[in-house]
């Protein structure tokens, strides 16, 4: 499988980022969920037991425990993690699987698209995820700050490596993609038999 992909230094620099990126952009996606989805740790707890009263809480915007903060904030980090898996799962999976390589190597322009899409993606969603941060007061309450400090890292990195594979896309395409055949070996073009 490996074989296919590493025929020159260009496929296999290119390959061997867009695989490791992919994987790390999943892995904080992944992240993001567990963090947004778990009661345990109070970012979003419609359940929270709070100095003898329970309270559907949300900690995005939250100026209190009381008052419970921005609950479209949460179910929104949650789509922007989510969806984000989705997609980068499909990328990951057309660049691991020998079969499929070549198709997102011929069609690289649809890869850059969804990279433009999911660096314009990560880059609101961490404008966001750092406009809505709960008060401190809050974060040392519910102890979040970790928590919350950890979302907004991610989705900063997130965003830089989208930004990234954008150029990794276009290198592939136009450095890559035209000297290689579907298999992703060098192109027979009859000037090398003469």
């Amino acid at each position: 499988m490996v074989d296919t992909k590493l025929q020159d230094g260009a496929s296999a620099a290119l390959w061997t980022c867009r695989f490791f990126l992919y994987i790390v952009i999943l892995a904080f996606s992944a992240t993001i969920v567990g963090l947004d989805g778990r009661k345990g740790d109070n970012i979003w707890n419609d359940d929270l037991h709070y100095d003898s009263t329970v309270i559907n809480f949300c900690a995005y915007s939250a100026s209190s425990v009381v008052e419970g903060g921005d609950h479209g904030a949460c179910r929104y980090v949650m789509a922007l993690a989510s969806i984000s898996l989705i997609l980068v799962f499909f990328l990951w999976l057309f660049t691991f699987v020998d079969v499929l390589y070549p198709v997102l190597t011929k069609f690289w322009f649809v890869e850059l698209g969804v990279n433009v899409f999911q660096t314009l993606w990560w880059l609101t969603g961490a404008i966001v995820v750092t406009a809505k941060r709960p008060s401190s007061s809050v974060m040392d309450a519910l102890s979040l700050t970790k928590d919350i400090n950890t979302i907004e890292g991610l989705s900063w990195i997130n965003f830089a490596f989208s930004l990234f594979l954008c150029g990794v896309a276009v290198a592939d395409g136009l450095l890559v993609g035209d000297r290689t055949s579907s298999s992703g070996k060098q192109q027979n073009t009859g000037a090398n038999n003469a």
